[in-house]
Formats: structure tokens, sequence, C-alpha cells
């Protein structure tokens, strides 16, 4: 049966952490099902320099390999030998389109056919169109060769998805019953057979490599790979760390550019040693077909194991705490020192025993049996990990994290948890496939982290206004702080965005794909592949991806329009208001594309949709009218912003600030702390109030009531001195007294004065009539009864007609 990989992932993983689109390794392939041996089976070969009838040929061999009886390892290499065929044909027919042109102008300047022409124009002129018209059969052909490969290849796909859901489903004994255990322990005669060829194969090998004439050779590769992978990478780690203390300034940027130049020196080295060691053993040693397969799969395991070894070693930094990236407490790293190591060590051993049961052939109860061992292993150690992490925290009651890295611990409990239940229950497929997405899916994620801290602190540094690279490069070219920010928060949010699209296809990655392939295949693609809105053709898978295309989209959506609001908008010279707007519009903006992907996804064309939009206009006709007219006119609202959020407004007698502008109504806050809901229509169509548009001022007025014998300068000096001490009265315009009037109640004298804005008002008058008040009655000057006390708004005048 076709089983996973773990090593298979370990090219996709150097791919993401070198943000490069395609691979420079080739993926190690699945394990194979014990219907034929993959080390025997091979796709054809495809020459570069290959002729169309050459390009035909082979595909047709590559469509004779493709059956159900193909283990994933064959399956795989074929699809990949359709890909190259597809590209070589792709190149053929853009040559021979070229080809048609130059003759297309040679044959106009040959002209038409003439009566009285030479005969030797006549003989070139019919050369040249026999010429073309071999062309343009070659180019057709070249065509259809192209769209038979592409679609052999989406065949290979559908055979590896179909092969992976049948096996997924099925059940075998649980490691709780003694068959289980009696597979791995007595394996059947055959297998032992198998086992027994494999080691005389290798005693060969080794018996080659030790002999006199090879032994030296071989003994110096093995020292010097040896001496790579532990002097040569313990030196160059230092080495980054002195570069990074003397060239880098303090701060994150040293963490984080450390964690990934560490990482990178262990794969390096680890790369550079195995590199060595593969030299050593084709020069030096005779190996078989299977010891080859089994070296080279080895190899690769050594440099994936290595590699998480190193990563983790990264992240927790046990030797420099002070330069640990993560915000994760010592008592925890040391408490976790072990795990990466272990983790990779089991690794080496479960997967070098699936792989020897790959080149052998082994039978199905050994190779399923391995592969429960192998994910019963590994999710033991991630289970011990997580225990040790959280009886650390209990015990020495440190702080839990919170956000995301909160939600790891219980998300890693579900999913240890869903593998042992697929274990008890006989699903070892299942669990194994569990086990292997936990592993990858945490190495994607880790990956992720570390690339995007470190994209966002050398952005930081380099262009922050608050950090000396940033005042440099602002001092030499001449930048402003403002246009400073603004870089570092775009660049920045691109980085990241790049980084964590790809971490989520990598983490996504559909059942049948490895890594190489779905890199490959986005590099090959054109955007001419394939049609935006297909037919409507529902199945439960595409439900499950536009679900989950449906929440991280919402996600995504939200995190954005965060990251506008408080990261990039504030660097910017907008308001609040139009921040506010211009969230909104993104988030409209956002939820559009998303139901289109979504749409995509479940393969819905919009001609299926011509009597959703009939109902929808009948419905408009009658009862949506008033929503699509509030819609609108809240699109109005915010491109033309005749309102905005922050606004005081008065509008059919409701009167406070604007809050917030949904789609179809505007939230208006009143004085009293209550929300009144007033549909966008209203105010396109009825005469709207703004208090504070064009930075209105707010006026202070207060008129009062005096007896007639009352000294009126006295009190215009009383007055105007408690206006000029409170700290909320503009200098300009400057405040004023006026005599209004003279009564039977007495003499009529008000008061005004400017505040900042109109919601200053209410507290500057509070406070102005409890000063006011007590300086008449200390001067023993009473108010005329009744009395008046009225408070004025007028608009803003300008400061040179200010009274």
């Amino acid at each position: 049966m076709r089983r996973l990989s773990l090593v298979r992932f370990c090219p996709g993983l150097m791919a993401m952490l070198a943000l490069l689109l395609v691979l420079t390794g080739p993926a190690a392939a699945a394990p194979a099902t014990p219907l034929s041996n993959p080390a025997n089976a091979a796709a054809p070969a495809v020459d570069e320099n290959a002729s169309i009838e050459q390009l035909s040929d082979s595909l047709d061999q590559i469509r004779q390999g493709v059956s159900s009886n193909a283990n994933d390892d064959l399956l795989s290499q074929l699809r990949l030998a359709a890909m190259q065929v597809q590209r070589q044909a792709d190149a053929l027919s853009a040559q021979r389109t070229t080809d048609v042109e130059k003759l297309d102008d040679k044959l106009k300047v040959v002209g038409p056919a003439q009566p009285d022409e030479p005969a030797a124009l006549t003989q070139q002129r019919k050369a040249l169109e026999a010429e073309k018209k071999a062309l343009v059969a070659q180019q057709d052909q070249a065509t259809k060769l192209t769209q038979s490969a592409r679609d052999l290849s989406t065949q290979i796909v559908n055979l590896r998805r179909s092969q992976f859901n049948s096996q997924i489903t099925s059940r075998a004994a649980s490691p709780l019953s003694p068959a289980f255990w009696q597979s791995i322990i007595r394996p059947t005669q055959d297998d032992v057979a198998r086992l027994r060829d494999l080691r005389g194969e290798a005693a060969v090998a080794i018996g080659s490599a030790f002999s006199p004439e090879h032994r030296w050779p071989f003994m110096a590769s093995l020292v010097a790979a040896i001496l790579v992978w532990t002097l040569v990478r313990l030196w160059i780690e230092r080495l980054l760390a002195r570069a990074m203390v003397r060239w880098l300034p303090e701060g994150r940027l040293r963490r984080s550019a450390l964690a990934l130049g560490v990482s990178l020196a262990t794969l390096g080295t680890i790369a550079g040693s195995v590199s060595l060691l593969r030299w050593g053993l084709e020069s030096n040693a005779e190996l078989g077909s299977d010891i080859a397969s089994l070296v080279n799969h080895i190899l690769a395991l050594v440099v994936f194991s290595a590699f998480i070894a190193g990563l983790g070693r990264a992240m927790l930094m046990l030797q420099r705490p002070s330069w640990r990236l993560p915000a994760i407490h010592d008592e925890v790293a040391s408490a976790l020192g072990w795990f990466p190591k272990v983790l990779a060590l089991a690794l080496m051993v479960m997967m070098t025993m699936e792989r020897i049961n790959t080149v052998i052939g082994a039978s199905l109860a050994l190779t399923v049996a391995v592969n429960g061992l192998t994910a019963l292993v590994l999710a033991m150690i991630f289970a011990g990990a997580l225990q040790r992490y959280r009886r650390t925290l209990r015990k020495l009651e440190l702080e839990r994290p919170t956000g995301l890295g909160g939600l790891i611990p219980f998300v890693m409990v579900i999913w240890l948890g869903g593998i042992m239940l697929a274990m008890v229950t006989g699903y070892l497929t299942l669990a194994y496939f569990l086990t292997a997405k936990l592993l990858w899916v945490s190495l994607v994620i880790t990956c992720a982290y570390l690339l995007t801290s470190f994209f966002g602190d050398l952005c930081e540094t380099l262009l922050s206004p608050r950090q000396p690279g940033g005042l440099a490069l602002a001092s030499t070219l001449g930048l402003a702080p403002r246009h400073q920010a603004q870089a570092s928060t775009i660049l920045a949010g691109i980085g990241r965005t790049v980084v964590l699209f790809l971490a989520l296809l990598l983490a996504l990655m559909p059942s049948g794909t490895s890594p190489s392939e779905l890199l490959l295949s986005l590099g090959d693609w054109d955007g001419t592949g394939g049609k935006l809105l297909g037919n409507l053709n529902i199945v439960p898978q595409d439900i499950l991806l536009a679900m989950a295309i449906l929440l991280g989209g919402l996600f995504a959506i939200r995190v954005v329009k965060r990251w506008l609001s408080e990261r990039l908008l504030p660097e910017t010279d907008m308001d609040a208001g139009m921040r506010a707007s211009l969230v909104t519009l993104v988030g409209y903006l956002g939820f559009i594309f998303l139901a289109m992907l979504v749409m995509s996804t479940l393969r819905i064309n919009l001609t299926s949709l011509t009597w959703v939009v009939s109902a929808l206009s009948v419905g408009i006709g009658f009862g949506l009218q008033q929503i699509v007219q509030n819609f609108i006119s809240g699109l109005i609202l915010l491109t033309e912003r005749p309102v905005k959020v922050g606004d005081w407004v008065s509008l059919a007698g409701v009167e406070g600030d604007i809050r917030r502008i949904n789609v179809r109504a505007t939230e208006i806050q009143m004085s009293d702390r209550s929300t009144v809901i007033v549909p966008n229509s209203q105010f396109i169509s009825q005469n709207v109030r703004n208090v504070t548009m064009g930075n209105a001022l707010g006026v202070v007025g207060i008129t009062l009531t005096l007896p007639l014998d009352t000294d009126a300068n006295r009190v215009r000096e009383l007055l105007l001195a408690a206006y000029h001490e409170h700290e909320a009265i503009l200098d300009a315009p400057a405040s004023s007294v006026s005599f209004k009037d003279l009564t039977s109640n007495g003499m009529v004298i008000a008061v005004s004065g400017y505040v900042a804005g109109p919601r200053q008002v209410s507290g500057t008058r509070s406070d102005l009539l409890f000063t006011i008040l007590g300086r008449l009655r200390d001067e023993g000057i009473a108010l005329s009864s009744p009395q008046s006390m009225v408070l004025v708004q007028e608009a803003a005048r300008p400061a040179d007609e200010a009274p």
C-alpha cells in the first residue's frame, strides 16, 4: 500500500527557509507499495532537446507506466516527467509561432502572385508556403501535446489522491493487539529473505569501501564530513555571533538574525557533510541498486533531521538565553532542550526502517506495522514535550502565553488525541498521516515565524526613523520621518504576507502532492490555466475547502484591517475619520474578493446565479429598495465624506458624535452615551448640520440679567477675567462682553469666548458659571429675578472678525 513520507517534505522546507520558489534539491520519494520495487521502476528520461515526435513517444511511455498498481514513488516521477514534456512542448510551440511569424514577413516581402512574375519568385513563394504549412502543423502538434501532457499530469494527481483516500480509511491491527507487534518481531519468511539479501549488498558495499585501494579515500571523506558537521559548524556559529554584535545595532534584529543564521549554518554544514560522504561512497564503494536507494534516502534524512535539531537550537537558544527570539521562559526552554534532539534521532531510526521496507518490498503487514510504530513513537515524543511544558509552567507558576501562542498547546492536545484515537481503532495510515502533518505544520510554522520576525526586524532597523540605521538613511537621502515609517511598515507587511502565504500553501498542501511538485506547478503557472468560476459542481471536499478559505479569509481581513488602523495609517497625515473610512472600504473589498474566491472554490459559475440576480431585481423593486438605497448611500458617505467618523452632527433632532459608518446605517453616540442608528440615506436626502466640519470652534456664551444699579464696568472686568483665566478659552479670537439690553428686570449683559471644539462648550460653560457666580457673590452683586442664562453655539468666525 502507498505510505506517506516525512522526508519528502524536506525540500519544501528548505525552499521556504530560503524564500525560493523553486527547490534546489530533489524530493525524497514516499515509500512504495509492496506490489513493486521502486528501486527498479523509474519514469522514462526526457531529453531536453527532444523533437515533437520524441516528446510524443516519451509521453506514451509515461502513460503506459500510469496504473492503479503503480506506487506513489513511480507516480510522482511520472508526473514530473509529464510536466517536463509539457514545458518542452510549450517551448516548441512558442518557437514554431515565432518561426511562422518570420515566414509571414518573408511572404509579405515576396508579395502576392503576379501573372508575369519570374519563375524563381514563384518557386520561392511556394517553398515558403510549404515551410509555413509544415511549421503550422508542428505548432498544432505541440499544442495538442501540451494539452495531453497537462491532462495526464492531472490524471496522475487524481490517481494519487484516490489511492490516498482509499488507504486512509483502511483498518489494521491496533498497537493494543498482539498481531501488531508480531508483524514487527516475527516478519514473514519472504521479508527475512529480502532483508538477508539487502544485508549481503551492504556487506559488499562496506567491504569494497574498506578495501586496501579505497580505504584511505573513504576514511578521509568520512573524517572530513564529521569535521564539517562539528568543528566547522561551531566555528560558523561563533563567527555569526561575533558578527551580529559588531555589525548589527542592539535590538531584536540581532536575535532574529542569529536564529536565522544558526538554522542556515546547520543546514549548510550538514548538507556539505552529506555531500562529502556521498562522494566518498560513490567513489570508493560498490553500491547495488537497493543499497544506493537506501543510502540516498538516509543521507537526505540526515539533512532533514539535522535541520530539525538546528531549528530547535535556534529557537530555544540555550547557550545564549538573552538572545532567544520567541518569548519563552528560561525554565521552559531548559525543560524542552531535549525535544529537538530526540525528535531528530527518532526520525532517523523510524524513517530508516520505513525505507528499508520500501527497498526490499516488504509485506503489507510489516509495512502497516512500521507505519503505526512510527506514528506511535513520534506522537509520544510530542506528548512528552507538551507534558514537560505544562508541568514546568504549573510547578514554577509561570505566566502562560496569550494570543496565538496560547492556542498552540490546546491545538496540539486535540491533534495528539486524534492520532491516538486513530491508532487505537486500527486506522494506522490515518494516524501516520496526522503525525506527518503535525510534524510538517510545526516546522512550517516555526520557519514562518523565524522569517517574518527577521524581515520585520530588518525593515524596522534599516528604515524606521526611531532606529540609528533609519536616521542615517534619512540624513543621506533626505527622507522625511513620516515617509520612512510608512515605507518600513509597508515593506514589512508585504514581506510577512509573502512568507505567510507560502507557509499556508505548504501547510495546507493537498494529499498526493509533494512540496517540490506544488512549487514547480506554481512556477509553471502563467495565469491562463483555468477559469475563475467554473460550472456548478459542488463536492464534499470543495465544501470543506471553501469553509477553510472562508474562515482563513475572514481572519486575514481582520488582520489586514487591524494592521492598517494600528500600524500603517497612523504613520500618515490622514485624520481619524479618513482612516476609519479607508479601513471600512478595505474590509468591503476584502469581503467581495473572499466571496469570489469561495465561489471559485465551489466551482460556481456566475451564469448559474442568473436566477438569483433575477430574484434580487424583483426584490429590489419591492422590499429591498430601501436596503439598496442605504447601501449606496453608505458608499457615497465613505467616498465623498460629507460626514466622517468623529464628526459632531445634527440630523432630524439627533445630535451627537459619529462612531461608525456601516453598510446600511451610521451609528451616532448621543451626549448621554446612548447610540442612535440612522439609515445612511438620511445623510444624503436630508439637511445635515456638521458642527465639526472644517475644524469649527465652539462658542461659550453666558447671558446675565443684573439690577439697574449694578456697576456694569466692574461686571465687565469680572467676566473677562474669569474667561481669560480658564485654560480652555482661546486667546484668539478674543473673549468679549456686550451690553445687550435694558429691560424692566434690569440690564442684560452677555459674555462669549471660544474653545477649541464644540465638544468642550458644555464642560467649559459649567466651570465658568461656578466661577462667575462665586465672584459675583464675593463682590456683593446679585442677579435680577427672574434671570436668564442661555448657552449660545454659533458658527466659528475668523479671527479678524472677532469682536
